[in-house]
């Protein structure tokens, strides 16, 4: 992109190491963006259910795309500050010398289940404000503990993505405590690391990166790297956090009374609570904000479910990607989708469930129905999911959402966005554009370096809404009818979905 005519400095550059992408975002002191780049990660599938990278790229691609975005400025030497945000709940093991000795495991890595089952008492629930499920580093941990005890003999270090790239600039051990955090090793009570839990998970608290909080500078950027990258030797790293907190900071979301959507690979509710309030209806992260708790649902069958869809039943040329022509055959169906009604658990129940023998049931199959029904009814059953999970957060916070802000692919959506609204009864503010986890971090490191005085002032300078979706008060009475059956239908169909988990058929 071409930079603005005139650059507000200081210029900081937010790093985004995702799932999918390091991208690298630079902002300057009002909040706009100057500067942007990317590169791919390759995840890779050795057996079903397992994901894993190599962490050596995470390096490799974030390097790159801030090499990349700089040759966006007229003047690099203008960069005051770095701050990275980053995909959760993924680590890699390390040797003394720092090297990954094996892959890196991802978030949404499966090979935990039966630790999930076996270690997430209440009392780890508790502790770590986790309740219990693959996603959490914890159980990883512990599938490494019995399954590879020879990588764990030799594993010298544990480090989080943000601990890995922060080491690379720096050359310190140390991370955020809410970018550890999602790893599940954290007492949320007091904000260190508990030693009951790395008991559980047999690690010494010296595996572990030291912990500060998010927005402490963290010292300046290797010389080596600030010279190749072309800015001054000052440039500070300042400790980030993690992806879904980012993106809340990056939409704004900074007091409970609004909400943020992520409609990605998998679809989260986050908002901001002053204090743990530990619950099954949500999962508790440490907040980037000081003195509070971010509180998010989760489910991660989001975007992954459309996608395959559209991958099975779509246009073989779009290989999954995006159809207009399916979006408008499913735009045309009823709102209720004729009553044909899926419960969306491709990969498994999380929240409130937490169930991971649950998969996913269509009810009400007619011969009026159309792939363009099957399609629009797992939009509908993903939202009518989100709508429970909604309820459920603000019954256990005791504080009512007024306001949805939506972002990642699914935002893109016209149909699913219009569905959601409906759904919630309520405006959905959509950000459909833009790095917004990036943002997020780049409000930390504004903050950090005294742009703003503020993160909920600087998080207000960084946030965009593109589009209001308002609810139609006719689909909204429909949907309100047909959540009184959708949310029947797990607890009847629970029993029937775990024998058939547990049938012994390859």
């Amino acid at each position: 992109m071409t930079p603005p005519k005139t650059l507000t400095a200081p210029l900081v550059i937010a790093v985004d190491c995702s799932t999918t992408a390091a991208k690298a975002i630079i902002v300057d002191a009002q909040g706009q963006v100057v500067g942007t780049a990317a590169r791919a990660l390759e995840t890779r599938s050795p057996a079903p259910h397992w994901f894993e990278q190599d962490g050596t790229h995470w390096w490799t691609a974030t390097n790159e795309a801030i090499t990349q975005a700089l040759e966006e400025l007229p003047d690099p030497r203008a960069v005051a500050a770095v701050c990275i945000t980053h995909q959760r709940e993924s680590f890699v093991c390390l040797d003394e010398d720092g090297i990954p000795i094996r892959p890196a495991i991802l978030w949404m890595d499966g090979r935990a289940a039966a630790e999930a089952r076996s270690y997430g008492t209440h009392r780890v629930e508790l502790l770590s404000g986790k309740p219990a499920d693959i996603t959490p580093g914890l159980y990883k941990l512990l599938w490494l503990r019995d399954r590879e005890p020879d990588t764990m003999a030799r594993c010298h270090r544990v480090a989080d993505v943000h601990s890995y790239l922060v080491h690379a600039m720096t050359g310190r051990w140390v991370s955020s405590t809410a970018s550890v955090d999602p790893l599940a090793v954290i007492d949320q009570a007091t904000g260190d690391y508990s030693d009951e839990l790395l008991g559980l998970a047999g690690l010494r608290r010296e595996q572990l990166p030291d912990l500060v909080a998010t927005g402490v500078s963290l010292g300046p950027v290797r010389p080596d790297i600030a010279d190749a990258w072309g800015v001054g030797r000052d440039v500070v790293v300042v400790a980030g956090t993690g992806d879904g907190q980012a993106a809340g900071i990056g939409l704004g979301v900074t007091d409970p009374g609004a909400a943020y959507l992520v409609l990605g690979t998998a679809v989260v509710i986050g908002s901001e609570t002053t204090s743990y309030l530990p619950a099954r209806a949500y999962r508790s992260m440490i907040s980037a904000i000081p003195g509070q708790s971010t509180v998010e649902t989760f489910s991660s069958s989001g975007t992954y479910l459309s996608t395959w869809f559209r991958q099975q039943f779509g246009d073989p040329e779009l290989a999954g990607a995006p159809d207009p022509e399916l979006e408008r055959a499913a735009a045309a169906v009823p709102v209720g989708s004729e009553r044909l009604l899926t419960l969306p658990y491709w990969n498994a129940a999380q929240t409130p469930h937490w169930d991971g023998q649950a998969s996913g049931v269509t009810l009400g199959w007619q011969g009026c129905h159309t792939r363009a029904h099957f399609y629009r009814s797992l939009l509908e059953g993903i939202a009518l999911e989100l709508r429970l999970q909604l309820d459920g957060l603000e019954a256990a916070r005791g504080e009512r959402v007024e306001v949805i802000r939506a972002m990642g692919g699914g935002a893109r959506s016209p149909l699913w966005t219009q569905i959601l609204a409906d759904v919630f009864d309520r405006p959905l503010e959509v950000c459909a554009s833009g790095e917004v986890s990036a943002l997020g971090a780049a409000a930390v490191a504004l903050t950090a370096i005294g742009a703003f005085d503020t993160l909920p002032a600087a998080a207000a300078a960084v946030s965009r809404t593109d589009a209001v979706v308002t609810p139609r008060s006719d689909a909204a009475a429909t949907y309100r009818q047909l959540r009184a059956v959708y949310e029947r239908v797990y607890t009847q169909t629970r029993d029937l979905l775990h024998t058939l988990h547990d049938l012994p058929i390859t």
